[in-house]
């Protein structure tokens, strides 16, 4: 298909990230994560009647671990509850009715036996690739009108065995704490198979919300504002000039810093891109940061400023065509406490703003292609039709 093979170099670029450990559990006897994603594609709207079949295919609208690695437009929300109590009790939050999802949702456990790559996790399932190669990898950074010396920067990969094997000297991915939650028997998610609502478009958190249930300490109330609400959508551009490929965007509201990262393919050479100016960058961080990294990285010139609205990739990168683009805008990190009469529980709140632009030679994937790459993948990302699990 001719769609996968212009995801190609998508799929090695997510091979070279790696791992990392979710952060370890707080001194506390319940613990509430949040999770909130808003995520474009500039230019296919909502993909129409794609985007309904591959919604009608998934079984369901929404489960968990979406927020982390969205793939249809929209907004996205994983709650996650940790008990030391009760380990994996149900649980109910009242939320404000302006996230449109009733008065309340309910929390429960993964079900008995769910996958890691059904959404049953921090959506960070291991990856196999279809065996083949070797390809050549060429990796530039940074913004300008002109490659940079010392770029680029090459080796070769082949996937056997669904894992990449390189030869020569590979770049080595960042190293990002995820500080999610690896979501197991003893928590209590939402979505969840017996709820799989969508979030609606216009959806916002902002009020209050209470938490109760077997295991949950009395009164874990709190508010939340519009500075922690979903963000803004990420308007992200491309065009053409005589020095190469202009990315411009909106100033989305909260945006902390900026990143990009591109993949194309060159017969057999995979090109990637980012507009890192500290050398390589890659995919692995297209993802919720700690807000500490995202000052750190913004100061080196690793992540784009808050005030950045435009990237120009040199044209000598991606001669062989436009390449696929994915952007993120970091959001906020709050973490709230139980008051010093009602210890015993946290809440943290993390947000993102994502974008993704295909590349100009792919086109949008016939009806039989589509419900061949959604069916049981609920839409997570378009990129999943080249994955193996």
């Amino acid at each position: 298909m001719h769609s996968l093979r212009s995801l190609v170099p998508a799929a090695l670029a997510v091979a070279l990230a790696a791992a990392s450990t979710p952060a370890g559990a707080q001194d506390t006897q319940a613990d509430l994560y949040i999770d909130v994603a808003t995520h474009a594609m500039p230019g296919m709207g909502g993909l129409g009647a794609l985007g309904r079949f591959a919604g009608a295919m998934s079984g369901g609208n929404a489960s968990y671990g979406m927020a982390r690695h969205p793939g249809m437009p929209g907004r996205y929300m994983d709650v996650a509850l940790e008990s030391r109590i009760q380990p994996g009790a149900p649980a109910t939050q009242a939320v404000p009715r302006g996230l449109r999802l009733g008065n309340e949702i309910d929390l429960l456990p993964p079900e008995r036996g769910q996958s890691r790559s059904d959404g049953g996790n921090d959506g960070s399932a291991s990856v196999a690739l279809a065996d083949g190669g070797p390809y050549t990898v060429r990796y530039y950074w940074g913004c300008g009108d002109q490659v940079r010396s010392g770029q680029p920067a090459t080796f070769t990969m082949s996937v056997r065995d669904g894992k990449p094997v390189h030869s020569g000297r590979a770049m080595t991915p960042r190293s990002v704490p995820q500080h999610g939650v690896d979501a197991s028997p003893s928590h209590a998610l939402w979505p969840n198979p017996s709820t799989r609502r969508s979030v609606s478009g216009k959806a916002s958190l902002a009020g209050t919300h209470q938490v109760s249930g077997s295991g949950v300490p009395d009164a874990m109330q709190f508010d939340l504002g519009a500075e922690h609400d979903f963000m803004p959508e990420l308007e992200l551009e491309r065009g053409s000039n005589d020095r190469g490929t202009l990315l411009s965007w909106n100033g989305v509201d909260g945006a902390r810093a900026y990143f990009i990262h591109a993949t194309a393919m060159d017969g057999d050479t995979v090109v990637m891109w980012s507009s890192a100016a500290d050398a390589y960058a890659g995919p692995e961080l297209v993802d919720f940061l700690p807000e500490s990294l995202v000052d750190q990285w913004t100061r080196q010139g690793t992540l784009l400023g808050a005030d950045a609205r435009s990237c120009q990739i040199p044209e000598q990168v991606f001669a062989g065509g436009a390449p696929m683009v994915q952007m993120i805008a970091y959001g906020n990190v709050r973490t709230i406490t139980g008051p010093a009469n009602q210890p015993g529980w946290s809440v943290r709140v993390r947000s993102k703003s994502t974008a993704m632009l295909m590349p100009s030679n792919m086109g949008v994937p016939s009806a039989r292609e589509a419900g061949e790459e959604a069916a049981g993948e609920g839409a997570k990302s378009l990129l999943r039709g080249l994955f193996r699990r």
